[in-house]
């Protein structure tokens, strides 16, 4: 498919919602079914490797009355499978302002932040998931693992690994964790 192909095709889908409006009930029952045939699409853009199609059509579900939970996950998805590292950050921080309280969203957040090399804000947000969610297995070990790597900071390291095996003992990051450890755990 040529862009232009696409791009006819999504003005038609628009075109379509936007002249299906009848009454408040069914109008809502209506953006429902738009939002998700959006998504749907957006599935099947990012299936084909089309990620800044795909991120459109998320996009245009979000305004459609999208539901905002389902959709950001795969908004960033589609943005950090593209690469496009920044742009997942600045969905994740646009969405955390509206939500502060998605700690997942905040350790996905973290995430990026580390990718995107600021340590110290990424360290500040891992925290703020670990005082919210503080059973948040994953993201002891996140902690851990940029304290270890990029502060040196082991005897910190230590300790959330340590929890991390206390959380998640058979852990995707278990074997990881406990060579990590500066004893061993008997």
């Amino acid at each position: 498919m040529t862009s232009r192909y696409l791009a006819i095709t999504l003005a038609l889908e628009l075109a379509a919602c936007a002249h299906s409006a009848k009454g408040p009930q069914t109008q809502a029952h209506h953006e429902d079914e738009q939002a998700a045939m959006l998504v749907q699409r957006a599935h099947q853009f990012a299936d084909a490797a089309d990620y800044t199609r795909a991120e459109q059509y998320l996009n245009l579900a979000t305004k459609r009355g999208g539901d905002e939970a389902q959709v950001m996950p795969l908004l960033i998805d589609v943005c950090v499978r593209d690469q496009r590292y920044r742009a997942a950050l600045q969905y994740a921080e646009e969405h955390l302002r509206r939500h502060p309280r998605s700690y997942r969203l905040r350790y996905i957040e973290a995430t990026l932040l580390r990718a995107l090399g600021d340590i110290g804000k990424s360290r500040q947000e891992l925290q703020r998931v670990l005082d919210a969610s503080p059973d948040y297995a994953d993201a002891h070990y996140s902690m851990a693992v940029l304290l270890r790597d990029q502060l040196g900071s082991h005897l910190e390291a230590d300790r959330h690994f340590r929890e991390y095996l206390r959380l998640a003992p058979r852990g995707q990051h278990a074997e990881e964790a406990g060579e990590s450890l500066l004893e061993a755990v008997p």
